[in-house]
This record gives C-alpha cells, sequence and structure tokens, in this order.
C-alpha cells in the first residue's frame, strides 16, 4: 500500500524513490526520410511508405496543383488543375493505396539533349517560323550547343552549366547578339521540355541580367553599324551602271527601296504598279524557296523617279529580248538568271565585285537597306514613313535602330526657355539699316 505525494510515491518503511508521474507509452518516432509529409497514418502496419501530398509547384495565385504520391519506395506525380480538384484526385488515391489497388507505372527515361531537342526544332520551329529562322536556329543548335549538352539529360542541366556555357562564348569572341541567339535557342527547347513536364524550371530564364549586366537587353545602335554615306552611295552605284550594267537595276531598288535581300529576289512584274508609283511587297525568296515576307507582314513601298524609269527601260528591253528568242512572254520574275529565281550568295558575289572595282569599303549587303532608313531620317522625313516603308514591325524599331540619324531642330527649341527671361536677346532684336516691311508701307500710304 501506497500513496501518491505529487512525483513522489510513499510507501511505509520505505524510502523515497521518484516515479515517473505519466505511465504512458510513448509512441515510437519514425524517421520521416525523404518524405516530411509523411505522417503516422500513412505507415502501413509493415513500415511501407504510403504518402499523397497536394501542393504547388511554384506558390502563387494562378499556378496548378499537383499530387504527389510515394509508394514503397517509389515517387511520381501529377499535374490536376485547381486545389479542390487535387484534393480529390489525393483522397482517391490514398483509398485505392490502402486497398491495394494503386499501381506504378513504369517511368519513361528522360531523354538527353540531343535526343529531345530535334522535337523542338523539327516539330514546333518548322511548323511556327519561317524557314530562314529554322536554318539559323538549326545551324545555333548544330555548331555551338550540341558539342556541349548533347550527352547530358534535359533535367540536369543547371543555371550555373548554362551561365558558364554562355560566358565562354562570348569570352571567345562571339558578339553580345550571337551569344544572346544561342541563349533564346537553349530558352527554346528548355520552355518545350518544360510544357511537356520533363523539368519543372528553365535554366536560361532571368540570366540575361547575370550575363550583361549594364546590357539592359537593349539592341546595337545605328552608330555601330557600317553605312554608306551619301557621297560614296553615288559611287557604287555609277561604278555598277558603267562596269555591271546587268546588276545596276538591282542594287538601284535595293538603294532606293529599302527592300530585304530575299524580297528583291522574289519580286515579280505583277508586283509593280507604274501608275501608283510602288511596288507591292508580297514574298521572299532564299534557297530555292519562297516565303512571306518577314512578320508575315505584306506591304507597299514607294518608288522614285529615277527609280521609274530604270524599271520602264529595263521593261523595254526584257520585252525585246524576249521576242528575239521567240519567247513571247517575259519571265514573272523581274530579277532572274534564264528565268530561274537568283540566290542570294551569287548576289553577294557580285556586289563585293563592284565594291573592289570602285575602290569602296566593305559594308554588308544589308548596308543598302541601313543607308535607304538613315538618310531619309537625316533629310527630316518622318520616322513613322520611314517605319512604314521598311517593313518594320513597330516605329519603335526604327527609332532605336536609327534614333541617331534622325534630324535635329539644332537649338531652335532650346532657346524658347531664354523667353521667360526679361534679357533675353530675343526681346531686343538688332536695329538695322534696311527699312522693315512696315515702315516701307507706311510711306506710300
Amino acid at each position: 500500500m501506497g500513496i501518491w505525494v505529487s512525483k513522489f510515491k510513499f510507501r511505509l518503511n520505505d524510502k523515497f524513490t521518484e516515479t515517473p508521474r505519466d505511465r504512458r507509452v510513448r509512441p515510437k518516432k519514425v524517421f520521416p526520410g525523404p518524405f516530411p509529409w509523411i505522417n503516422n497514418r500513412d505507415i502501413s502496419e509493415r513500415g511501407l511508405i504510403m504518402g499523397v501530398r497536394v501542393r504547388q509547384k511554384v506558390r502563387g495565385k494562378g499556378n496548378p496543383w499537383w499530387v504527389f504520391i510515394s509508394h514503397n519506395g517509389k515517387r511520381t506525380s501529377r499535374k490536376v488543375g485547381d486545389k479542390k480538384a487535387a484534393e480529390a484526385v489525393a483522397s482517391t488515391i490514398r483509398a485505392k493505396l490502402q486497398l491495394g489497388e494503386f499501381g506504378f507505372e513504369d517511368p519513361k527515361p528522360v531523354p538527353t539533349f540531343k535526343e529531345y531537342s530535334p522535337k523542338w526544332i523539327n516539330g514546333y520551329v518548322r511548323s511556327q517560323c519561317r524557314e530562314s529562322t529554322f536554318d539559323e536556329y538549326e545551324s545555333v543548335l548544330r555548331n555551338h550547343i550540341l558539342p556541349v549538352f548533347k550527352g547530358q539529360r534535359i533535367d540536369s542541366i543547371t543555371r550555373g552549366g548554362v551561365r558558364d556555357f554562355l560566358l565562354s562564348k562570348h569570352k571567345n569572341g562571339l558578339s553580345h547578339k550571337r551569344t544572346m541567339l544561342i541563349k533564346d535557342v537553349l530558352s527554346g527547347v528548355f520552355n518545350f521540355a518544360l510544357e511537356e513536364e520533363l523539368i519543372s524550371a528553365n535554366p536560361t530564364t532571368g540570366i540575361t541580367k547575370r550575363l550583361f549586366p549594364n546590357s539592359n537587353g537593349k539592341k546595337k545602335t545605328i552608330e555601330k553599324t557600317e553605312v554608306f554615306t551619301k557621297d560614296e552611295l553615288n559611287l557604287f552605284l555609277d561604278t555598277c551602271e558603267a562596269h555591271f550594267k546587268e546588276y545596276y537595276l538591282f542594287f538601284l531598288m535595293a538603294a532606293r527601296t529599302g527592300m530585304r535581300l530575299g524580297e528583291l529576289l522574289a519580286l515579280k512584274w505583277d508586283d509593280i504598279d507604274f501608275n501608283s508609283r510602288y511596288i507591292w511587297i508580297k514574298r521572299s525568296y532564299r534557297r530555292g524557296r519562297f516565303t512571306r515576307p518577314k512578320n508575315n507582314q505584306t506591304r507597299k513601298t514607294d518608288m522614285s523617279d529615277r527609280l521609274i524609269e530604270a524599271l520602264r527601260g529595263y521593261l523595254a528591253v526584257q520585252k525585246r529580248e524576249a521576242l528575239k528568242q521567240g519567247i513571247g512572254e517575259l519571265s514573272e520574275l523581274v530579277l532572274h538568271r534564264q528565268g530561274q529565281a537568283i540566290e542570294q550568295n551569287y548576289i553577294r558575289r557580285q556586289y563585293k565585285r563592284i565594291l573592289k572595282k570602285a575602290g569602296l569599303r566593305y559594308v554588308k549587303l544589308h548596308g543598302l537597306r541601313h543607308a535607304f532608313c538613315a538618310h531619309l531620317l537625316s533629310e527630316g522625313v518622318s520616322p513613322y514613313y520611314v517605319s512604314q516603308q521598311a517593313g518594320h514591325s513597330s516605329i519603335n524599331i526604327t527609332c532605336d535602330i536609327y534614333g541617331s540619324w534622325i534630324r535635329s531642330e539644332e537649338n531652335r527649341h532650346v532657346n524658347l526657355l531664354d523667353l521667360a527671361h526679361p534679357n533675353a536677346p530675343q526681346l531686343h532684336p538688332v536695329k538695322t539699316e534696311k527699312p522693315q516691311s512696315f515702315e516701307i508701307a507706311a510711306k506710300f500710304s
């Protein structure tokens, strides 16, 4: 017989002994391992893990909810939708796990970058982008990206690996623009994999600011682009007319319309309206293929008097040649070789021959288009008009690239600020010996 006193049990003729107040057996703590969200009700009698959890991979309003399942050392996850639907799916899965009716599919192996990238380039890019864009992306993928990432799994490529790769490309001499193009191609592949739930995040997201913190993503201005001066352009055209007459019309059109190379090669006689004095640009040509113009936008560009005269003269010559050969009909293409479209590289070779003959510095053929825009803006032409003629998708592009060529109003506008000062020189004009008009009128009135 004993008596409980606080936490001591007193018994007659015995020493005091300390006894725990609470004799309940504490539950054995189960180590959660890699799944801290699992509680005791998720542990079966055999000690096998059965965990079902609902959460967002990326927290925030509008992001999808996922159901994560862990059972007998296997894990899987499925995107469901909103939280309510995810909770309902999770409840069903828990019931099936208890009944032993839920089975895991064997997970598909994650492809390597070399195995997965053709799915993006041949599937998405080829169907959604222009042929020239596809060719450029495919070249970047083959020559720059695959030699480095081809053996790595698509989900094992890290932000640090991408960052170091792009920095090495830039340090080895690639321009800022080319480096960013490589980054865009990488980002395209990763975004495609993200949509197919092969990866949880795109490792290229937000990496631009870390690579080039001072660039702010701005494009290079025309100050860093080679442009012919007006005298150099005139010398080029005069040399072409004197020594390469068969190509004179082509380069005159390039200099007077700002058309792109592919647009010039795809021009047809039906696209020219001599009465309204404009050219309708509907297509482009490159590597044996006719496609829509850049930005998928057709446009009209005006013709100068000199260009109209040259086109009419060239048309008359073509008609005489057709009659001599007994053809009777003209080729539908304005510029052609024996009725076939001219390849871009062939024109570039002729362009270099003319530059060499004229003794001019080398400027890319696209520089004729730059000269068209820059010279018009330097003459005070509206940037909106130049943007429409050149086929830019936005006037902002015209201003960003050719902003330094837009004609200013010198210091006339800033002098307006002096009008607020009483001693401004504009308020006290200098007297002249020549009488003013009102004085002359007073004498004869």
